[in-house]
This record gives structure tokens, sequence and C-alpha cells, in this order.
């Protein structure tokens, strides 16, 4: 599982203010990430482009952003 470590001030995320750090993220546009690697993550994070969805739950909750 991964959880948020920092948010860029300034980015879509801070923005938002809808991810805070320490929140875990459970999905990115639309796919598990359980089962991933950290980095991978970030890379896929990255990767989006312009419009990013992720599914994300702090302790006890899931809820989704998305950075459009």
């Amino acid at each position: 599982m991964s959880f948020v470590g920092k948010i860029v001030e300034g980015s879509p995320a801070d923005r938002s203010v809808a991810l805070h750090v320490g929140d875990r993220i459970l999905s990115v546009n639309n796919i598990t990430v359980s089962h991933l690697h950290h980095e991978l993550i970030v890379n896929m994070i990255k990767d989006s482009g312009l419009t990013v969805v992720l599914t994300i739950g702090p302790p006890g909750t899931v809820h989704t952003f998305s950075s459009a």
C-alpha cells in the first residue's frame, strides 16, 4: 500500500484540498495500485498528463479525487 508523502505547493492536489499527506492511494486512473511499488505509482501519476483520477482513503474511508 502506498501513502501520500508530500503535496507540492500550488499543485492541483494542493489547490483541491481533497488530498492530504498520509492518505492511502488505492487506485490511479481506476487501476488498483495496492500491489505496486511506490515509485511505479508516482510515475503513473506523473505520466497521467493533465488529468488524473485518484481513489484515496484515509483510515476508514474511501473517496475519489479528480484533477480535471
